[in-house]
């Protein structure tokens, strides 16, 4: 146990209780003396003292108990009144809370005996400001906590949100009051539902604000009960009244709707409003035209203006925590909040949301990201809205026999896991430890070995695999976990499969990452199928969430399940996609970019040698195994496409083994990655790495001079101008010896960042082309479903005619190219249309431009393929 006196006293009122690790007396004294001192604390009215971690950098509850044990009877010694917590760890013991965040600027009680009298105010450890500098504001609001605690005139934040508010409860008065709204130019709209899955969501209250602190807030389908009933103080039903008031309200509101994540809010209203069943597409139409005429978004905005390496949090409770303090209430199940309260908790998320937006709006302008909110993430919000609501259809018998034949492939792994000749030792291992410890807690009689035969290896225990991996097996360790215990996670198994040369090792590591895989297939994809809307179709539909503003890069992100982590190109994926397929008189299509990333990067680097692969036709990985292989590969000319090519022939096995370095090294990897993840000897993984950056050098030098730009300008704008801030590299000299690690590791996720950002011209791509759609005769028989990776996903209706039209619109959407840096006069970018049929498990692929006439005999010839193949005799 260390401290630092600043100024000698005989008593010190409040402590500073910091990290050992960042415990330097100058950093202390800068960061929180110097800033007390400011608002009125005296030097010779503070302490500090540390905080104690064990080996591992950890520290448990009982470690921490332990050692406050010692250290809160010093500092009641010496009269402490308030600590002022830097370490979250540390301030739950002391304030008795489960989390942390939600009590910044919160002067809470000491919770453990004795030591009641002290108050406890959750602080920031200042290093946490060289990785993001954007915490800064929480530095000083913790600081002006403990300042305010000290001189008495401490109050809660979040006390005086509310100035006015209205809360009808009457037909004739929520009427008046919807109609009073008419007046104001933007509103905040928030709504508090039963439900996140939008069909049993409803709406149970709603707010509208048109200033930081002056709204309403109104139920609709939820009523009070009289008397709490069952732990539940209201019910829900169906307003009809209620929802048609709002249905005209917001069809006649002229001014501009705002909303915290649009595609809940709007995607639950329009459901709830406008659908007449989950098979309602014109109803969903008609009101998503209604609720996105003129609709803003502050998560989106929060995002651009806030979009870091570093990370950001865009949940408007700690985007407006400063504003509004903890004002959560338990919300799972609204149900169980009385009314009166519930309303107020859903007028401050609408006074909360203005807040926010005039917190990030003015950012977001100011740093030059208006017109990518405007042009592109607005409308892709319209699009994921309709996307959420249609759903991808799936064959609930199909979802049935797959889950049968993935827990028949699960036991067949387990099997040869279980039958393996090192499980069998490592089994003996695990029962003699088992007798020996309870053995140890007996006096006289001993149990015998045979009473432990049923302890057997359990292939989901992660100190069992590394008792397996790493002591019986001798495996070498490649990773580590937080703790810093050796890794035994997926990815990692993989690796080892590369290290493992006795033929029974490498069949035990196969089945257990295979057996992995299918586990996490039954307790992710399967269950999210089953849970699957059953419509009057006949079919399931999986309904995800698909998330704009969740990655730095801009692209994508999806959730429940996440459809971009489904498993492509094997057997798993080949089951999985065979769930889906479309519905009676529909057709499944998809549309995915030809190469993106490989083009984008080309296009964007000038590279010559990526350049050539489209200019003089040569295959990209028989480049790149000339030139990583050139000792195996002598007679071939780097020049000439025609000699490279022959490399898929003449050495097919160096054309595959090019492909795991060329992954590993464009997302900045190094010959150590090689090592660890193919288990390749360093020689040879430093010729491949010098091969990669000789072939590439014009590539390389490109993504140099960007992060260079960006450790000056403290940013990289990549696709569509979308910033992506730099906090760190700010804060270097890029590229020079002694850079910190997390300088370059924050340099490598900036430089993934410019070639990833471009999966933003799918969102570009489906924006333009459902717009054609919605304004098209075709509005009902085209529906989004999907946006994955880089493809576009769709339902169309069974007719020549429709597919004729989408599959010349669809492509002419996804060949713009009209972004000065990926403009070329011959390297083009492409698609083509896909029918899934009859699973998205087997692709027909159509020409582009096709006509009538082509797409009816490609599609004839499919379906005697499949007849041929399967022996289906077709009867007129």
């Amino acid at each position: 146990m260390r401290h630092h006196i600043f100024e000698e006293a005989d008593r010190y009122t409040n402590a500073l209780l910091c990290k050992s690790n960042s415990f330097s007396k100058a950093e202390v004294l800068a960061n929180y003396v110097e800033p007390l001192v400011e608002q009125g604390v005296r030097q010779d009215e503070v302490i500090a003292f540390t905080l104690s971690y064990n080996d591992i950098g950890k520290a448990p509850a009982t470690f921490i108990k332990a050692y406050l044990d010692e250290l809160l009877p010093t500092l009641q010694d010496l009269s402490v009144k308030r600590l002022y917590v830097a370490d979250a760890a540390y301030f739950k013991v002391l304030a008795g809370q489960a989390r942390a965040e939600p009590h910044l600027g919160y002067v809470l009680p000491c919770k453990i005996k004795g030591y009641e009298d002290m108050s406890v105010i959750l602080g920031l450890n200042y290093q946490q400001l060289i990785f993001n500098p954007e915490l800064q504001a929480k530095l000083d609001l913790s600081l002006k906590t403990l300042a305010d605690a000290h001189h008495g005139s401490y109050q809660a934040i979040g006390k005086n949100v509310i100035h006015s508010a209205a809360y009808p409860q009457d037909y004739v008065s929520i009427k008046a009051t919807l109609q009073a709204l008419h007046q104001h130019p933007r509103l905040m709209c928030d709504i508090e539902a039963f439900s996140l899955r939008f069909n049993k969501a409803g709406i149970g209250t709603i707010a509208f604000a048109w200033d930081q602190h002056n709204g309403i807030a109104f139920a609709c389908d939820y009523a009070p009960y009289t008397e709490v009933e069952n732990g539940l103080c209201g019910y829900q039903y169906v307003n009809l009244e209620v929802r048609q008031l709002l249905i005209e309200f917001f069809t006649n509101y002229q001014g501009e709707l705002v909303f915290h994540n649009a595609t809940y809010d709007i995607k639950v209203i329009v459901a709830t409003l406008w659908m007449k069943n989950l098979l309602d597409t014109a109803g969903c139409l008609d009101g998503l035209e209604i609720m996105t005429q003129r609709f803003q978004d502050t998560k989106i905005i929060a995002y651009l203006a806030t979009n870091s390496t570093a990370g950001n949090v865009l949940g408007l409770k700690a985007l407006a925590h400063e504003f509004a303090g903890n004002w959560a209430v338990e919300v799972k199940d609204i149900r169980k909040v009385p009314l009166t309260k519930l309303l107020e908790y859903n007028l401050v998320d609408a006074l909360c949301t203005q807040y926010v937006f005039n917190k990030h709006h003015s950012v977001m302008v100011q740093d030059k990201q208006l017109q990518l909110y405007e042009d592109l993430m607005l409308p892709s919000l319209k699009l994921i809205i309709q996307m959420e609501l249609e759903g991808m259809p799936m064959s609930p018998e199909t979802i049935e026999q797959t889950k049968a034949k993935l827990k028949q492939e699960h036991a067949e792994h387990l099997s040869v896991i279980t039958n393996s000749s090192q499980i069998t030792m490592l089994n003996l291992l695990l029962q003699r430890n088992a007798q020996a410890a309870a053995n140890t807690k007996l006096k006289t009689k001993q149990h015998p070995l045979e009473k432990f035969k049923d302890v057997c290896f359990n292939p989901n225990s992660g100190i069992q695999l590394q008792k397996l991996l790493y002591v019986q097996m001798g495996l070498p360790v490649l990773d580590y976990t937080d703790t810093k215990q050796p890794a035994t996670g997926a990815d990692t198994l993989e690796k080892l499969v590369n290290h493992a040369s006795d033929p029974d090792a490498v069949a035990l590591l196969t089945a257990l990452v295979a057996y992995g895989k299918v586990s996490k297939i039954l307790s992710t994809f399967i269950p999210a199928f089953e849970k699957g809307l059953l419509k009057a179709d006949g079919m399931r539909y999986l309904h995800g969430s698909f998330n704009l503003g969740g990655t730095v890069s801009g692209r994508l992100s999806s959730s429940d399940p996440n459809m971009q982590n489904l498993p492509a190109g094997s057997t798993f994926g080949k089951l999985i996609k065979q769930c889906f397929q479309a519905p009676p008189g529909w057709l499944f299509c998809g549309a995915d970019f030809n190469s993106l990333e490989d083009y984008i990067s080309a296009l964007t680097t000038k590279d010559k040698n990526k350049l050539a692969v489209y200019e003089q036709g040569f295959d990209g990985h028989c480049l790149r195994a000339a030139y990583y292989f050139r000792d195996q590969c002598p007679e071939i000319i780097l020049s000439d496409p025609t000699s490279v090519n022959t490399i898929k022939k003449k050495y097919p096995q160096l054309r595959q083994d090019s492909k795991g370095p060329t992954f590993l090294l464009t997302y900045g990897g190094t010959y150590h990655g090689m090592m660890n993840n193919l288990g390749w000897p360093e020689d040879k993984s430093k010729a491949i790495e010098k091969g990669y950056h000789d072939l590439y050098k014009e590539s390389d030098d490109y993504v140099q001079a960007r992060l260079h730009q960006a450790a000056s300008d403290g940013y990289v704008e990549v696709a569509f101008g979308l910033r992506v801030r730099t906090p760190l590299l700010k804060q270097v000299m890029f590229g020079k010896k002694g850079m910190p690690y997390e300088a370059a590791a924050e340099g490598r996720t900036a430089g993934n960042a410019l070639g990833q950002s471009y999966g933003l011209l799918n969102n570009r791509a489906a924006v333009a082309f459902m717009g054609k759609v919605w304004a098209s005769p075709y509005r009902l028989d085209i529906k989004p479903v999907a946006l994955i990776h880089d493809a576009i996903y769709l339902l169309i209706r069974d007719d020549v005619a429709v597919v004729e039209w989408a599959n010349k619109e669809l492509i002419i959407a996804m060949q713009w190219q009209e972004l000065p840096e990926i403009q070329h006069p011959t390297v083009k970018l492409g698609a083509a249309l896909d029918i899934f049929w009859p699973t998205w498990a087997t692709a027909t692929t159509l020409p582009n431009e096709a006509n009538q006439d082509t797409i009816r005999s490609i599609c004839d010839n499919t379906k005697k393929e499949f007849h041929d193949k399967h022996q289906i005799v077709v009867t007129s």
